[in-house]
């Protein structure tokens, strides 16, 4: 019996690939691709988000289980344009995991050429196709479908389908913060906003910067509010919640929003820990995730904010004890 050994060296790999030191190259993505769309398929989560999509079509030639698949395929491999889906469905692992049934690969035998042939899902073609659908099928039908349903539509079942697949960790640490999206300089861009940023990317005021300094530069841009889970070690993440804001939007009403349609999904016990950065103080939201969600709300403090001095002041008390702190209800 042959053994064969396989030892993960990186610096060796690269150094081999700039000399043109190889033999063969094999995509391993497209192995961990199939079989990543294997477990979606057995455990019907594709299935079941497809049943609660916002289509915005009243009659359905494609399934929409194999345009949300598709989606995640491309998002996979980085694909910034429908227009890249029959390079993406050629080269990933979507093909293996859908099976023979969907469409199947063949190599020209005298240019070694690969080709995909595919049986498609519209009657309306009588033709061998080289993708299960149309790239714009995908297009058209991203477009049609309304925004705000589509953002209800994610913060709603992804919550729940991760539920579903025990995904959460029981410590229940959730993150929440607001970033900036740069977008073209094009007006076309509906609800963006065109603001200051400095050579951090952090927005400035006009009125207080010298327009001259070159590390200055405009932006047309959006606001992204998100929440994401984790664990204490940090070993993954997962987006729970999003909202696309304008740029000049306020980040902290959309950020608590998302808190309690979180907790509406799922139910309360499974936000335990909401971790935030200080512009997201609020008494009257922090004291609502407190007594309505059950969420206890971590926040950083200035040393010049009075709440950082009170804690102070109670600290130095005679009678002041410190005290573990047990989350759970008594």
């Amino acid at each position: 019996m042959d053994l064969i050994v396989l030892e993960q060296d990186r610096p060796f790999i690269v150094k081999a690939l700039a000399s043109g030191d190889f033999d063969y190259i094999e995509a391993a993505n497209e192995v961990a691709e199939a079989g990543f769309f294997r477990g979606m398929f057995a455990r019907k989560v594709i299935g079941q988000l497809a049943e609660s999509y916002p289509t915005p079509r009243q009659k359905e030639e494609v399934p929409l289980w194999l345009y949300i698949a598709s989606e995640i395929s491309l998002k996979l491999h980085g694909a910034q344009s429908h227009f890249s889906y029959p390079y993406v469905i050629c080269c990933g692992g979507l093909m293996e995991a859908l099976g023979p049934k969907a469409g199947h690969k063949s190599v020209h035998p005298e240019t070694g050429d690969m080709t995909l042939w595919c049986e498609g899902f519209s009657r309306k073609n009588h033709y061998g196709r080289g993708t299960p659908c149309d790239q714009d099928f995908l297009r058209k039908l991203a477009s049609d479908t309304r925004p705000e349903l589509l953002a209800a539509w994610f913060n709603q079942e992804a919550p729940q389908c991760l539920r579903r697949l025990r995904m959460f960790d029981e410590e229940g640490i959730f993150i929440g913060d607001g970033s900036y999206l740069f977008v073209p300089d094009n007006e076309a861009y509906e609800n963006s906003d065109v603001l200051l940023f400095d050579d951090h990317n952090h927005p400035v005021d006009p009125q207080k910067v010298d327009l001259t300094d070159r590390r200055c530069h405009w932006e047309r841009c959006y606001k992204m509010v998100s929440i994401i889970h984790t664990n204490r070690s940090q070993d993954y993440f997962l987006y729970v919640g999003l909202k696309l804001l304008p740029g000049r939007a306020s980040e902290s009403p959309a950020l608590y929003e998302l808190a309690g349609e979180f907790v509406q999904a799922v139910g309360r016990g499974v936000m335990k820990t909401l971790i935030l950065d200080r512009g997201f103080i609020d008494g009257l939201e922090i004291g609502k995730c407190k007594q309505e969600h059950k969420v206890e709300v971590m926040i950083p403090l200035r040393k010049n904010m009075d709440l950082y001095q009170d804690v102070l002041c109670l600290a130095r008390a005679r009678d002041f004890a410190w005290q573990p702190f047990d989350p759970r209800p008594p």
